[in-house]
């Protein structure tokens, strides 16, 4: 019998199982928590579900480093997920034929789940597949958990595993295997609380189904008028861009590609006249881009970004390095390059620090609603943006992060501005001029640099600013409901 207090239990000799000596792993608060449970709901080991039939887990397949950047089948790893869903522009990406050595063994479905079990703190950390996400492969250390039959369903298992009991349980779970963290092999111990009710794990599982593929087809629309805005806003087509866009996954829809930007597949010259601020690396150069934007200036308006800054019509600030030592001081955010997801900032950002470090920084730097935040400082990830919801607030922003705040909304709204600083043009321009600072890539002071595309028609404009703030809006609105699921399954 475990006996102790909050700050410390005992574990009788008896009581060791595999020769396991880590004290989290007998918390006897969890313990206590499914006991709680054990009268509203049955405790079912995911053991117990693989050995009925009703689940099957696999782990995914390691490919090898010479094959990313060989085509656009994602290679999902475990920094491609966030809030519960796949990025839209993965890091990795293969070609069909090496695909095809893959997918018969991966086999990812709708609804299957995939759930990250081997890394650090994103260790738990699951993603429901939907009808936009199948044509993916993944590395091994995610595992595909797919599960049918009378008392369990991908959604059902989605939900139940963000309930705090059976994350509470992987992290106690979790061991150091060699240089990362690992839940394989302990994983199946797990115990999911499923209401009694087969009703009440019907209507969970309908929620979860509903929360997850609405935030999936939201994103793919994102995605998708994105992609299509660079064509659109030089022929002078955003409104149509717009309908078609949202016509076009009315009935579903599968992966919408990447995002990113291909390097220019052909060599060119520059005079030695045209060079600029003593830069000789000759992606800075790139006539891709240059040649895009003169196509697009009868019907835009070509402005840098240092042009909008010294006009007032937005301002822009750096971050700060509170210190390692901060971290987990207390419960503000302290946002992080990694705490990015699509567009919008992870639900659980990975540091927090306290409201005294919140108040030494807070007249450094500020962070409002509708704020744009642009990764500086990185590696694939430079460039990267996101827009601030109220639930995110307050925070704290690391010195590789910009935050881009609109100041006279009449001559550019921050959706707007969010769509252009994602456009293609855009992105291969910031791609073209980050560099190598010491250890790690950065776009410095070269954001200033950076054309933007604005539209000259105002209906163009609002057109495209108004479905990108709608469709931010639904995602926001569909998170907050998703993280409310946990809550509902251990709800009696």
């Amino acid at each position: 019998m475990r006996t102790g207090t909050r700050l410390g239990f005992l574990v009788p000799s008896s009581g060791i199982r595999n020769g396991i000596y880590t004290p989290r792993y007998y918390d006897p608060s969890i313990e206590a928590r499914l006991t709680e449970l054990s009268g509203t709901h049955d405790l079912v080991a995911l053991q117990d579900l693989i050995d009925s039939g009703e689940l099957r887990l696999r782990q995914g397949k390691y490919i090898d480093k010479m094959h990313y950047g060989s085509g656009e089948v994602p290679y999902v790893r475990t920094s491609d997920i966030a809030n519960w869903e796949l990025r839209a522009n993965p890091k990795h990406g293969v070609s069909e034929s090496v695909a095809n050595e893959y997918r018969a063994w991966m086999d990812v479905r709708e609804m299957d789940v995939l759930l990250v079990h081997e890394g650090t703190y994103l260790i738990g950390t699951p993603c429901l597949i939907t009808r936009h996400d199948t044509e993916i492969l993944f590395q091994h250390h995610l595992a595909k958990m797919r599960a049918h039959g009378a008392r369990m369903s991908g959604p059902l298992l989605m939900a139940s595993l963000l309930a705090p009991v059976v994350q509470r349980q992987i992290r106690a779970r979790q061991f150091t295997a060699d240089v990362i963290d690992s839940i394989v092999g302990r994983l199946p111990e797990v115990k999911i609380p499923l209401h009694k009710s087969a009703e009440r794990r019907e209507s969970i599982a309908r929620e979860a189904a509903e929360v997850f593929d609405g935030r999936a087809a939201a994103r793919a629309r994102l995605a998708l008028l994105l992609r299509g805005l660079d064509v659109a806003v030089a022929s002078g087509t955003c409104r149509e861009l717009v309908e078609q866009t949202f016509a076009a996954l009315g009935n579903g829809s599968g992966h919408v590609g990447f995002l990113g930007v291909k390097d220019p597949s052909e060599s060119f010259t520059v005079r030695a006249g045209a060079l600029r601020n003593d830069v000789l690396v000759p992606r800075y150069y790139d006539p891709l881009a240059d040649s895009e934007l003169r196509k697009m200036s009868s019907t835009c308006d070509l402005t840098t970004v240092g042009e909008l800054m010294r006009s007032g019509v937005i301002d822009v600030e750096t971050g700060d390095e509170v210190g390692k030592l901060e971290y987990g001081g207390g419960e503000v955010s302290f946002i992080r390059t990694s705490d990015f997801g699509n567009w919008e900032l992870k639900h659980d950002p990975k540091q927090r620090v306290s409201q005294d470090v919140y108040a030494a920084y807070a007249n450094r730097q500020s962070a409002a609603v509708d704020d744009i935040l642009l990764v500086r400082d990185g590696t694939y990830l430079v460039g990267t943006t996101t827009i601030v919801e109220q639930d995110d607030l307050p925070l704290l922003y690391s010195g590789g992060i910009y935050r881009i705040r609109v100041v006279q909304r009449d001559r550019l709204a921050p959706a707007l501005l969010l769509a252009l600083l994602n456009m293609r043009v855009v992105q291969r321009q910031v791609r073209n001029k980050q560099f190598t600072r010491d250890v790690i890539d950065t776009l410095g002071h070269r954001l200033e640099e950076v054309v933007l595309p604005v539209p000259a028609s105002a209906e163009d404009r609002e057109a495209i600013g108004g479905a990108v703030e709608s469709l931010l809006r639904e995602r926001a609105l569909l998170r907050h409901q998703a993280a409310r699921l946990g809550d509902a399954v251990e709800a009696r």
